[in-house]
């Protein structure tokens, strides 16, 4: 009873909603899961065209995830990306590549992204995206929407780093009611430690949404071995996760709690060169 009282608030939302599980900022990855989505001011991020397409850094490096959304086997997420820095026309630009699908049940939501972002300061990074989402229902068509994305990242010291990203700038709207996109900024600041350790804040804004404060740490626990927790407000979410391995080869492993909602799991695997 439990799963298809699940399966009716999720599919109700998703027709209200276009973001995918209809519940806000959702990571697609497992290192994202694990800190609570609080990524906008995280460097060298492989998944960073997800979050802030001036995140991804200055190394080439490709990934996969898979997530099981509130620990129900018929939901799905899997999710790819691709970043592609030093190139021989510009050593300070990064291309980034993005691809994400959402399942539940005749409900799949196909997101796919395309970035570029530039050292344009030996301190700052500035980045921008298009993203195309399609929403489709088994039986009734479907619908598409482009959204047009933006970030920055400064260092202002080797142990601080700032980071700023606005999603959908362009306000799309999707679908036959003109339902807007989630319009969302991330703002935060990531504290890093000589141990390689580091703790970060963001505060995750929405002119339709409430805001949410989302914090969380990565701590170095180990040789190749990290650990990482994070929490959330409004919906209350904690989190937790640990990567193994080193920059050119990591898997990494999360779970997300959300209070109403049930337990979110997520497996990824990252290459970098």
């Amino acid at each position: 009873m439990k799963k298809y009282a699940l399966h009716a608030v999720l599919l109700s939302l998703f027709f209200a909603s276009p973001l995918h599980a209809a519940f806000d900022y959702l990571p697609v990855d497992a290192r994202g899961t694990a800190m609570s989505g609080a990524t906008t001011a995280l460097s060298d991020n492989t998944w960073g065209i997800f979050s802030n397409p001036a995140a991804t850094g200055h190394r080439s490096s490709a990934a996969v995830n898979y997530t099981i959304p509130y620990g129900d086997s018929d939901l799905g997420d899997i999710a790819g990306a691709v970043n592609i820095s030093r190139l021989s026309f510009d050593a300070k630009v990064t291309i980034s590549i993005g691809f994400n699908r959402y399942s539940a049940n005749d409900y799949h939501e196909t997101t796919c992204i395309i970035g570029y972002g530039r050292e344009i300061l030996p301190s700052i990074r500035l980045g921008a995206s298009i993203s195309r989402m399609t929403q489709k229902f088994d039986g009734f068509g479907d619908d598409s929407a482009t959204g047009i994305n933006a970030g920055l990242q400064a260092s202002l010291s080797p142990m601080v780093t700032l980071g700023i990203s606005s999603m959908n700038l362009n306000s799309p709207t999707i679908g036959e009611t003109d339902l807007h996109l989630p319009r969302t900024t991330l703002a935060g600041a990531t504290f890093h430690f000589p141990t390689g350790s580091l703790l970060t804040v963001n505060a995750l804004t929405d002119p339709e949404r409430s805001s949410r404060l989302l914090a969380a740490g990565d701590f170095v626990v180990a040789p190749m071995t990290h650990v990482m927790i994070g929490v959330g407000t409004n919906p209350s979410l904690i989190s937790g996760g640990a990567s193994f391995g080193t920059d050119a080869i990591k898997a990494t492993i999360a779970v997300s709690r959300n209070l109403d909602l049930g337990t979110t799991s997520s497996f990824g695997l990252e290459a970098g060169w």
